[in-house]
């Protein structure tokens, strides 16, 4: 057995596209929200009716996105096997960055999107912490799904009583 070794530069880069991916969807989701709903945008975050309406999707969106990171992460190891330990890993380098990065990013810097530290920890409540369970466990979730999806299958007519 082999140790496997977290590719940190390729987990990096693939973070930071995730990270601004999964940014646009959902920054792009609430504005559509928003527009279709013909709401205007209000000036503070939380009181935008787009953005307190596409907060609960907000884990599921994150899920998607960073399984798609997880996916490219472990594109070339198409021959190999990937491992739950090396997913585990690499959800937990990933949930690490990004906890600073949101603070930094929509606490500290006054943006549109920007949030109070209560509004962000406490007033997204429990869709921020599910968010974060999402990035966590999204490698996790793809190499599980992998795995499944190239286990052999039995056909119907072949069942043995």
């Amino acid at each position: 057995m082999t140790k496997q070794t977290l590719r940190y530069k390729r987990a990096l880069v693939i973070f930071l596209l995730a990270y601004i991916g999964v940014t646009i969807v959902a920054v792009a989701f609430s504005f559509l929200v928003d527009g279709l709903l013909h709401a205007p945008s209000a000036t503070a975050g939380m009181k935008d009716l787009g953005f307190q309406l596409t907060l609960p999707y907000e884990p599921l969106m994150n899920l998607a996105c960073w399984m798609a990171g997880a996916a490219f992460y472990f594109s070339q190891r198409a021959q190999q096997r990937s491992n739950y330990k090396e997913a585990l890993a690499l959800g937990a380098l990933w949930l690490v960055i990004a906890l600073p990065v949101d603070f930094v990013g929509f606490v500290l810097i006054p943006s549109p999107i920007s949030l109070s530290p209560h509004d962000f920890y406490v007033g997204q409540f429990p869709w921020i912490y599910l968010t974060y369970l999402a990035v966590l466990l999204s490698p996790f979730c793809y190499v599980a799904m992998v795995k499944l999806l190239r286990q052999p299958r039995h056909k119907v007519g072949q069942q043995s009583f």
